[in-house]
Protein backbone atom coordinates (compact mmCIF):
# COMPACT_ATOMS: atom_id res chain seq x y z
CA UNK A 1 0.00 0.00 0.00
CA UNK A 2 0.98 3.62 -0.36
CA UNK A 3 2.98 5.38 2.36
CA UNK A 4 0.20 8.21 2.35
CA UNK A 5 -2.43 5.63 2.71
CA UNK A 6 -0.64 3.89 5.55
CA UNK A 7 -0.07 7.21 7.44
CA UNK A 8 -3.78 8.65 7.19
CA UNK A 9 -5.25 4.70 8.45
CA UNK A 10 -2.52 5.77 11.87
CA UNK A 11 -4.06 8.83 12.11
CA UNK A 12 -7.83 8.01 11.69
CA UNK A 13 -8.03 4.15 12.56
CA UNK A 14 -12.19 4.12 12.97
CA UNK A 15 -13.13 5.75 9.79
CA UNK A 16 -15.99 3.92 8.62
CA UNK A 17 -15.67 1.63 5.57
CA UNK A 18 -18.17 2.41 1.94
CA UNK A 19 -19.95 -0.55 0.20
CA UNK A 20 -21.85 -0.69 -2.97
CA UNK A 21 -20.05 2.27 -5.13
CA UNK A 22 -16.84 0.06 -6.30
CA UNK A 23 -16.89 -2.62 -8.46
CA UNK A 24 -14.43 -4.32 -10.37
CA UNK A 25 -15.79 -6.18 -13.83
CA UNK A 26 -14.90 -9.46 -15.70
CA UNK A 27 -12.76 -7.98 -17.46
CA UNK A 28 -10.46 -6.05 -15.16
CA UNK A 29 -12.34 -2.48 -15.74
CA UNK A 30 -13.18 -0.45 -12.91
CA UNK A 31 -16.27 0.81 -12.35
CA UNK A 32 -17.81 3.50 -9.78
CA UNK A 33 -21.64 2.97 -9.39
CA UNK A 34 -22.10 3.07 -13.01
CA UNK A 35 -19.76 5.11 -14.70
CA UNK A 36 -16.52 3.45 -15.92
CA UNK A 37 -12.91 4.99 -14.64
CA UNK A 38 -10.82 5.32 -17.11
CA UNK A 39 -8.35 7.46 -15.62
CA UNK A 40 -4.92 5.99 -15.01
CA UNK A 41 -3.98 7.41 -12.11
CA UNK A 42 -7.00 6.32 -10.06
CA UNK A 43 -7.25 2.85 -12.01
CA UNK A 44 -3.18 2.75 -10.43
CA UNK A 45 -3.90 3.90 -7.25
CA UNK A 46 -6.63 1.06 -7.17
CA UNK A 47 -4.63 -1.34 -8.20
CA UNK A 48 -1.54 -0.61 -5.74
CA UNK A 49 -4.09 0.08 -2.46
CA UNK A 50 -6.25 -3.23 -3.51
CA UNK A 51 -6.29 -5.83 -0.69
CA UNK A 52 -8.62 -8.43 0.82
CA UNK A 53 -9.91 -8.69 4.73
CA UNK A 54 -9.74 -11.75 6.62
CA UNK A 55 -13.42 -12.42 5.76
CA UNK A 56 -12.84 -12.48 2.14
CA UNK A 57 -14.09 -9.38 1.03
CA UNK A 58 -11.86 -7.37 -1.11
CA UNK A 59 -11.52 -3.39 -1.11
CA UNK A 60 -9.38 -0.56 -1.73
CA UNK A 61 -7.63 1.12 0.76
CA UNK A 62 -8.25 4.93 0.20
CA UNK A 63 -6.41 7.14 2.63
CA UNK A 64 -8.30 6.02 6.29
CA UNK A 65 -11.14 4.37 4.59
CA UNK A 66 -11.82 1.08 3.10
CA UNK A 67 -13.70 1.23 -0.01
CA UNK A 68 -15.48 -2.51 -0.32
CA UNK A 69 -15.33 -3.67 -4.03
CA UNK A 70 -18.26 -6.20 -5.81
CA UNK A 71 -16.79 -8.77 -7.82
CA UNK A 72 -18.23 -9.62 -10.94
CA UNK A 73 -16.65 -13.13 -10.80
CA UNK A 74 -13.08 -13.37 -8.95
CA UNK A 75 -11.13 -11.10 -7.32
CA UNK A 76 -8.75 -11.29 -10.59
CA UNK A 77 -8.78 -10.77 -13.92
CA UNK A 78 -6.25 -12.06 -16.24
CA UNK A 79 -5.19 -11.85 -20.20
CA UNK A 80 -2.47 -13.75 -21.85
CA UNK A 81 0.60 -12.15 -22.94
CA UNK A 82 3.84 -12.50 -24.31
CA UNK A 83 5.33 -13.62 -21.04
CA UNK A 84 1.99 -15.57 -20.10
CA UNK A 85 -0.13 -14.58 -17.62
CA UNK A 86 -0.94 -11.01 -16.67
CA UNK A 87 -2.83 -10.75 -13.54
CA UNK A 88 -5.13 -7.42 -12.77
CA UNK A 89 -4.92 -5.86 -10.44
CA UNK A 90 -1.39 -6.51 -10.49
CA UNK A 91 -0.21 -9.25 -8.54
CA UNK A 92 2.04 -12.65 -9.23
CA UNK A 93 1.01 -15.47 -7.43
CA UNK A 94 2.96 -17.90 -9.26
CA UNK A 95 2.13 -20.03 -12.39
CA UNK A 96 -1.08 -21.27 -12.78
CA UNK A 97 -2.01 -25.07 -11.62
CA UNK A 98 -5.54 -25.31 -12.22
CA UNK A 99 -8.24 -24.04 -14.84
CA UNK A 100 -11.99 -24.00 -14.04
CA UNK A 101 -14.85 -23.97 -16.36
CA UNK A 102 -18.15 -22.17 -14.49
CA UNK A 103 -21.53 -23.62 -16.22
CA UNK A 104 -22.01 -20.23 -17.90
CA UNK A 105 -18.70 -20.46 -19.96
CA UNK A 106 -16.47 -18.40 -17.69
CA UNK A 107 -13.32 -19.50 -17.50
CA UNK A 108 -10.63 -19.18 -14.24
CA UNK A 109 -7.13 -20.28 -13.54
CA UNK A 110 -5.90 -20.82 -10.08
CA UNK A 111 -1.92 -19.84 -8.89
CA UNK A 112 -1.07 -19.73 -5.38
CA UNK A 113 -4.55 -19.82 -4.04
CA UNK A 114 -5.56 -17.31 -5.57
CA UNK A 115 -8.68 -16.96 -8.21
CA UNK A 116 -8.86 -15.21 -11.28
CA UNK A 117 -11.21 -14.90 -13.87
CA UNK A 118 -10.16 -14.70 -17.53
CA UNK A 119 -11.41 -12.13 -19.44
CA UNK A 120 -13.94 -13.12 -22.25
CA UNK A 121 -11.77 -11.37 -24.90
CA UNK A 122 -9.44 -14.52 -24.28
CA UNK A 123 -12.13 -17.24 -24.59
CA UNK A 124 -11.58 -17.97 -28.10
CA UNK A 125 -7.83 -17.94 -28.91
CA UNK A 126 -7.99 -20.34 -25.62
CA UNK A 127 -10.70 -22.87 -26.85
CA UNK A 128 -7.70 -23.89 -29.72
CA UNK A 129 -5.98 -24.90 -27.05
CA UNK A 130 -8.22 -27.26 -24.99
CA UNK A 131 -7.81 -30.44 -25.44
CA UNK A 132 -8.51 -34.19 -24.64
CA UNK A 133 -6.05 -35.28 -22.37
CA UNK A 134 -5.79 -38.63 -23.88
CA UNK A 135 -5.73 -38.19 -27.47
CA UNK A 136 -5.06 -34.38 -27.90
CA UNK A 137 -7.86 -33.78 -30.20
CA UNK A 138 -10.11 -31.22 -29.57
CA UNK A 139 -12.99 -31.86 -27.46
CA UNK A 140 -16.49 -33.23 -29.08
CA UNK A 141 -20.01 -32.64 -27.99
CA UNK A 142 -20.28 -36.05 -26.02
CA UNK A 143 -16.44 -35.45 -24.68
CA UNK A 144 -17.74 -32.22 -23.16
CA UNK A 145 -20.55 -33.91 -21.73
CA UNK A 146 -18.52 -36.42 -20.34
CA UNK A 147 -15.99 -34.04 -18.82
CA UNK A 148 -19.27 -32.25 -16.98
CA UNK A 149 -19.96 -36.37 -15.84
CA UNK A 150 -16.56 -36.29 -14.37
CA UNK A 151 -15.81 -39.57 -16.63
CA UNK A 152 -12.82 -37.64 -19.26
CA UNK A 153 -10.22 -35.12 -18.47
CA UNK A 154 -10.02 -32.00 -20.24
CA UNK A 155 -6.60 -29.69 -19.83
CA UNK A 156 -5.74 -26.61 -21.34
CA UNK A 157 -2.04 -26.87 -23.33
CA UNK A 158 -0.47 -24.08 -23.29
CA UNK A 159 3.21 -22.86 -24.22
CA UNK A 160 4.27 -22.95 -20.49
CA UNK A 161 2.81 -26.11 -19.29
CA UNK A 162 -0.98 -28.11 -19.14
CA UNK A 163 -3.33 -27.03 -16.94
CA UNK A 164 -6.10 -29.41 -16.22
CA UNK A 165 -9.70 -28.30 -16.58
CA UNK A 166 -11.94 -28.62 -13.77
CA UNK A 167 -16.00 -27.47 -13.59
CA UNK A 168 -16.62 -25.08 -10.83
CA UNK A 169 -20.59 -24.15 -10.18
CA UNK A 170 -20.76 -20.32 -10.29
CA UNK A 171 -22.01 -20.71 -6.97
CA UNK A 172 -19.29 -22.23 -5.51
CA UNK A 173 -16.54 -19.48 -5.82
CA UNK A 174 -17.45 -18.08 -2.68
CA UNK A 175 -17.78 -21.30 -1.18
CA UNK A 176 -14.70 -22.57 -2.63
CA UNK A 177 -12.00 -19.82 -2.48
CA UNK A 178 -13.65 -18.05 0.45
CA UNK A 179 -14.12 -14.90 -1.62
CA UNK A 180 -17.24 -12.24 -0.93
CA UNK A 181 -18.74 -11.20 -4.34
CA UNK A 182 -21.17 -8.66 -3.20
CA UNK A 183 -19.48 -7.50 0.10
CA UNK A 184 -21.58 -5.78 2.77
CA UNK A 185 -21.52 -4.27 5.82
Amino acid sequence: MDAMVLASLAKWPNVPAVFGWLRLDARGQWWLREERLNQAAIVDFFRRNYARDGDGRYYVQNGPQKVYVALDAAPYVVRRGEAGWHWLPDIDPGTPRLALLDEGGRLFVEAGGELAVVDDRELLALSEVMLRSADGLPPTAADWTAWQQGTLALQLCLAEGSLPLRPLAAADVSQRYGVVLSPQP
